[in-house]
């Protein structure tokens, strides 16, 4: 075989190597879902939160304790005044619903959160009743990327007809997050004995430290001036 039929039978061989990694790369690409917003939410609940200036509306509450970002809606109040609470749907049961008259980062008043739970224990509140404790996160960020972290510092359970209203949903003092679940024994559908609430208060990133001030120079030595001196004139 001649040397030119050797080198033109390398070549191919490097051209079809080179294709079919092309080919596998634009499979894995086109196979790879599309991120969503809610786990670009998780993603970016992973660093620090820098507080907006002012109050928004969340749409997505991610909670590391349970492994889960999950969206927020808002939810009006009753005729009677009384906060309101999620759709009682397949769907609604891993929905945290919002009481839309305090908003995250808005430094006054109470956030306040709720979230179903389910007698089968297959609902967000059921999760958050297992795993949700003090000192663990929770983040709620807008879909423009708005982010107010919180960090758990109180969870109570009361009866559920002496729940602390001035504590728990009050509009002034303080900005904190409130999240309500329904505990202890269900009597009938949508009616249990307690109430449990987790309390959370803002986190806020530490300012960068100030950098330390640059030592002064010392001052040179007579000896040591003298000599540069003396070089130079010398020179």
């Amino acid at each position: 075989m001649s040397a030119t039929s050797v080198l033109r039978r390398a070549v191919v061989g490097v051209l079809l190597v080179a294709l079919a990694e092309v080919a596998l790369v634009d499979a894995g690409s086109a196979a790879a879902p599309e991120r969503t917003t809610a786990a670009r939410a998780t993603t970016a609940a992973k660093a620090a939160c820098a507080r907006p200036k002012k109050g928004f509306v969340p749409s997505y509450a991610t909670i590391p304790a349970l492994d889960r970002t999950v969206s927020v809606i808002q939810v009006k109040r009753t005729k009677s005044g009384a906060v309101g609470a999620g759709p009682t749907t397949k769907a609604g049961k891993w929905l945290m619903a919002m009481d839309p008259h305090t908003k995250p980062a808005g430094r006054k008043g109470s956030v306040l959160l709720s979230g179903h739970t389910w007698p089968d224990g297959s609902a967000l509140g059921n999760a958050m009743l297992d795993k949700l404790h003090e000192g663990d996160r929770v983040v709620l960020t807008s879909k423009k990327g708005k982010q107010a972290c919180y960090r758990i510092t109180e969870r109570k359970s009361y009866p559920a007809d002496d729940v602390p209203r001035k504590k728990a949903f009050r509009y002034w003092g303080p900005e904190q997050l409130v999240i309500v679940a329904c505990s202890g024994k269900r009597i009938s559908p949508g009616n249990w004995s307690r109430r449990t609430i987790w309390y959370a208060v803002p986190v806020v990133p530490a300012p960068p430290p100030a950098p330390s001030p640059s030592p002064a120079p010392e001052p040179a030595s007579p000896g040591l001036l003298g000599g540069l001196l003396g070089g130079l004139l010398g020179g």
